[in-house]
């Protein structure tokens, strides 16, 4: 008689072969060794080592994020910053703002930038016109972009490279505090400093306020914390000020004081959390409103607790979306992806992935010429989830591991590999977030991303 298994045994048998079984050489989609089951989170939450364990206190996490605000940090103290900016430093702040690694060559319609229209676009930072000045502070009232110039005009390094816009500096969120410090030719942008840095915003994007008010707002617990990929406040003609308004991951917002059977711009909070946000008055002034945000959207009470189930949830919430560069788009790219991952559980890392790669508020393992191939293998099959693998340009975080080889989550444009039928180098356009093995992948035509690898960040270690 034939033996037969109990019908328990035979389906866990049948799924213990199914998690085990080898992905395609290459996808239909292009990628080397990814399946389908690949793509949900759930799939690397059952792989990761005690994923509900919690890796860093309440105490442990704001010890970091002051770490981060302190010098090698990669953030800017600006309630630090003097009570008076001379003309120097200002001029120093303007220079800063231009720097840009996307060279300014074609306008939107492909035309080739004339040494004219460049002087054009400095002119108009009104750099002449630089004074010493008080130091005044400004919070952003909605999600606003950073430019290196001070022009809505778009520029690419050429024709066919238009997912990098040479302008773009990055993004400030609502709530944000900035020091304000001169103002353009045409009196529409402001020059700001950011934690991030200098650049220029459109002065109708900030209110400003004495610095009580601004770091007070700031320092706030908060009510809720946004832990969707992205969330609105709920629309209102009655405040159009907080009228749909773009909150990314991360973005914590103090509850605001209201009486439950008064309504809030119109509307019940019944079903929704009432949070406050800042405001610009018609004069430019800061001011405080209650605004709306649905119960059922993706938010939390506080930060959610840093486990490894957690950073992979909140880092397949951005699975397929648009690479931003520079958070473009209304998206968001590399370091955008792992830096919202992780503010939603109010670990803070750096606006770029040099900064990311380098911060004295993390762990790392730096690497240098010195470091074989062999040596950066070993240390990715021994990576944790969540640590981050830093190359020149680019960061990608670790969700662990099939057959002892790494994969990642990156917001990529391109995945180079060669495929395994030709032996030729294959370039498949990603130009999203997506889940990929790393030790076949290049990091350009001749370089792999281990072999280019210059940290890996431990996020989650002491």
């Amino acid at each position: 008689m034939r033996f037969q298994f109990p019908a328990a045994l035979t389906l866990a048998l049948a799924l213990a072969t199914a998690a085990h079984a080898a992905p395609p050489a290459v996808s239909a989609w292009g990628v080397p060794a990814v399946s389908e089951d690949m793509l949900a989170a759930d799939y690397w939450i059952r792989r990761a080592p005690s994923p509900t364990a919690t890796l860093r206190s309440s105490a442990q996490l704001a010890a970091q994020r002051r770490a981060a605000y302190a010098p090698g940090g990669g953030f800017i103290d600006l309630a630090a910053l003097p009570a008076t900016l001379t003309r120097e430093q200002i001029a120093e702040w303007l220079r800063q703002a231009e720097q840009s690694p996307i060279k300014l060559v074609v306008d939107i319609k492909g035309r080739q930038v004339t040494p004219a229209q460049l002087q054009a676009l400095r002119s108009s930072t009104a750099a002449d016109a630089v004074a010493a000045t008080p130091t005044r502070y400004g919070l952003s009232v909605r999600r606003t972009p950073m430019r290196t110039l001070p022009t809505d005009l778009q520029f690419f390094a050429g024709v066919d490279q238009r997912d990098y816009e040479s302008l773009t500096a990055g993004v400030l969120f609502p709530g944000e505090p900035v020091v304000i410090a001169h103002r353009s030719a045409d009196g529409e942008w402001l020059l700001v400093m950011t934690t991030q840095g200098p650049a220029w915003v459109k002065a109708t994007n900030i209110a400003e306020g004495q610095p009580r008010a601004v770091f007070s707002y700031a320092a706030q617990a908060p009510g809720r914390v946004v832990t969707g990929d992205q969330v609105r406040t709920v629309s209102t003609p009655d405040a159009p000020d907080v009228s749909e308004l773009d909150l990314d991951m991360g973005v914590a917002l103090p509850g605001a004081d209201y009486s439950p059977g008064e309504p809030v711009n119109g509307a019940s909070s019944v079903a929704s959390w009432v949070v406050k946000l800042p405001v610009r008055l018609p004069d430019g002034s800061l001011a405080f409103r209650s605004a709306l945000v649905r119960r059922t959207a993706d938010t939390a009470p506080g930060y959610l607790p840093l486990t490894r189930a957690n950073i992979l949830r909140q880092a397949f919430k951005f699975l397929g979306e648009r690479y931003g560069w520079g958070h473009q788009f209304n998206a968001r790219d590399c370091s955008g992806l792992t830096s919202e991952v992780y503010r939603s559980m109010g670990l803070l890392l750096q606006h770029n992935s040099g900064l990311q790669g380098s911060s004295t508020a993390l762990h790392h393992r730096t690497f240098t010429a010195q470091d074989t191939h062999a040596e950066r293998v070993r240390a990715l099959r021994q990576a944790e989830v969540g640590d981050l693998v830093v190359v020149p340009g680019h960061v990608l975080m670790i969700i662990g591991h099939v057959n002892g080889e790494p994969y990642v989550i990156q917001d990529v444009p391109y995945a180079v590999f060669k495929d395994p039928a030709t032996g030729q180098l294959r370039r498949t356009k990603l130009n999203q977030v997506s889940v990929t093995p790393l030790l076949p992948l290049f990091a350009d035509d001749k370089t792999l991303y281990v072999d280019a690898m210059t940290s890996l960040v431990q996020v989650t270690r002491q």
